[in-house]
């Protein structure tokens, strides 16, 4: 599942993730990701920090709180840097934390498939 609010970059992804074979969900804002994580438990969460409606951060909480969604690996796709984002992000259950600008659509299907373990 991609949570991201711009258009262009959820189609690419949903383009690159299907390409290799995955099934995909998209949502546009945070209260649309949390309400389809809960309902579809998808396999994986890739996850934008500054989304309308609700935070990726506040997503991501109330995702790993719910018992549908606790165990859904969840990874944090964000152009906002700071350190301190991404320690709070893993320390909210997050399993990864990749900033856009540094990982192209190819590398963050690959760390998708390093932690679903799929080669």
């Amino acid at each position: 599942m991609i949570v991201e609010d711009d258009p262009a970059l959820s189609d690419l992804y949903n383009k690159k993730f299907k390409k290799e074979g995955f099934e995909t969900l998209i949502a546009r804002d945070g209260t649309t990701g949390l309400d389809m994580a809960l309902t579809k438990n998808p396999n994986c969460i890739l996850l934008d920090v500054m989304l309308p409606k609700m935070t990726g951060m506040e997503v991501l909480e109330k995702v790993k709180d719910s018992p549908q969604g606790g165990s859904i690996p969840v990874i944090i796709l964000s152009n906002v840097a700071e350190k301190g984002e991404r320690i709070k992000a893993m320390g909210l259950g997050a399993i990864d934390y990749l900033n856009k600008a540094m990982h192209s659509p190819e590398d963050i299907v690959s760390k998708v498939k390093e932690h679903l373990e799929i080669s």
